[in-house]
């Protein structure tokens, strides 16, 4: 039975090649990304994007109001549905599906296990082909702060949605923070986001420091890494920079960004000591 409402589109987990999305938990995921604190300081979905399932294919159901009420949310939704080739449906469309024909849903339940066996070969492919994928570099834009959300979502998970991101980043910017990101063809969404600012101190002068380097694809490619590095050296010396300096922590190196830095030319010189306030 469909728990979809008539006034809902309908976010599938199946690509529209019939392979099941993954990871097996990306609805409530996605729809975390949204989530808020209610009164009784628990965490809940938002009031209009909530995670089913149907026929055994995780899906997200979003309620049409949330377009008009915040387009922002809406269109990062829709674009993480595009991005990742996911089916968007009308909640009435796929009631007719289910109806009439359910050949699609259950060949992809068919095709489960042979998915699972094919996963070594299929990422194999997929490193293949994202060899081949066309790239563009960019300067972001403050009206384009949305863009960077998915990458640097996956580097600070504290952030609990696309609002207080874009606090964060509006505050930053005001301190002179910049975003440069690398673009896939037919995505809007950046795969891979640096944020990065111009300063200046008694003890460096006038350097460009990188504060976040994140990706949403894991590990962060190398040509990834290679194509800002690049960019970052040209912007440092147009703003007449003596040095380049990158923030990365010491705690966690699960994208192995420290081995990146070295192989590019960065030295280790300093330490940097922290002292959280309570």
């Amino acid at each position: 039975m469909l728990i979809c409402n008539p006034y809902e589109i309908v976010i599938q987990g199946m690509t529209n090649n019939n392979k099941r999305f993954r990871p097996s938990d990306w609805a409530e995921r996605l729809c975390g990304v949204l989530s808020s604190f209610d009164q009784g300081h628990r965490l809940s979905y938002h009031q209009w994007v909530r995670p089913i399932l149907v026929d055994n294919i995780r899906c997200v159901a979003v309620d049409r109001k949330l377009e008009q009420i915040s387009a922002t949310a809406f269109n990062f939704l829709m674009d993480f549905a595009r991005d990742n080739d996911l089916r968007i449906l009308d909640c009435k469309a796929l009631l007719e599906e289910q109806e009439h024909t359910q050949i699609p849903l259950k060949n992809a339940i068919k095709q489960e296990n042979s998915i699972q066996q094919a996963t070594v070969t299929d990422q194999s492919a997929t490193n293949t082909a994202t060899k081949n994928i066309i790239t563009s570099l960019r300067e972001l834009t403050p009206e384009e702060d949305t863009a960077a959300f998915p990458a640097l979502h996956r580097l600070h998970t504290y952030i609990r949605g696309i609002g207080q991101f874009q606090e964060l980043i509006q505050t930053q910017r005001a301190e002179g923070y910049r975003l440069l990101g690398i673009f896939e063809e037919g995505k809007q969404n950046a795969v891979t986001i640096c944020g990065f600012r111009i300063q200046t101190t008694l003890i460096a002068g006038k350097h460009l420091n990188i504060e976040d380097f994140g990706s949403y694809h894991q590990p962060i490619a190398d040509s990834d890494i290679h194509t800002i590095l690049t960019e970052l050296k040209k912007i440092a010396h147009q703003e007449h920079c003596t040095s380049i300096h990158a923030n990365s922590s010491v705690a966690t190196d699960s994208n192995n960004i420290h081995h990146l830095y070295l192989k590019h030319g960065f030295t280790l010189n300093s330490h940097l000591f922290t002292y959280q306030l309570t």
